[in-house]
């Protein structure tokens, strides 16, 4: 099976998540201690570092959620209603701007009669809406997000699980995803091939690597 991640891979979250930022921050005029102009590039350090926790099975995903308002606010103090509030506030913004990448619909069609799947960190029913909204969630017969095993990638336990239920060993199975560290790293020590998509054309590790999905379909075969 050809499994994808989906987050810098099939849907540009990085462009989405910076311009929801901004209305974001607009939305609470003085009450973020971050310069505006800033902001977008804190945020998602703060995300980030929560929601690492969270794939490393230290907190829930709401309590990842309420921690990322309270760093951001700088309001240890702020209630658990108060904190989801604002995630709300957020995540409505965030969840308008979410795009598919130009190349994606195209590779999929390439890849039509080929078995696909899902393997991602991001919170099971937000992830789910975002294929859904692209046009997306057809394609995939196999999905498995960190929330169905309690740990995220880099784990090994998310790559096992998504080959256990496509009923494939890791050697017969495939990864695309933008993230040397979560994706590449984890996927090949497993047996299976990893495949970087590297869409600034750098990358750190050996080949297979590509730039483009539109490439995918003449490297699997």
């Amino acid at each position: 099976m050809i499994f994808f991640d989906i987050d810098g891979t099939l849907i540009d979250h990085a462009s989405a998540s910076a311009a929801a930022s901004l209305v974001f921050f607009d939305r609470y005029p003085g009450a973020i201690p971050y310069p505006r102009d800033e902001f977008p590039a804190i945020w998602e350090e703060i995300l980030n570092k929560h929601f690492d926790r969270f794939c490393r099975g230290e907190i829930s995903v709401w309590e990842q959620r309420r921690a990322r308002m309270r760093d951001v606010f700088g309001a240890p103090e702020m209630s658990d209603d108060e904190a989801v509030s604002r995630y709300y506030a957020f995540v409505c913004e965030y969840e308008k701007l979410t795009r598919a990448y130009a190349d994606v619909g195209p590779c999929l069609e390439q890849l039509a009669g080929q078995r696909l799947g899902i393997i991602s960190n991001g919170a099971k029913e937000q992830q789910i809406g975002k294929l859904q909204r692209a046009g997306l969630l057809q394609y995939f017969a196999v999905m498995v997000y960190s929330e169905d095993v309690g740990l995220g990638k880099p784990s090994s336990s998310i790559f096992l699980e998504a080959c256990r239920r496509a009923g494939d060993p890791p050697e017969k199975c495939v990864h695309i995803g933008d993230n040397v560290e979560a994706d590449i790293v984890p996927s090949r020590a497993l047996g299976m091939r990893g495949i970087h998509l590297s869409r600034p054309g750098y990358s750190p590790v050996d080949p297979p690597v590509i730039s483009t999905l539109h490439n995918l379909a003449a490297l699997l075969n």
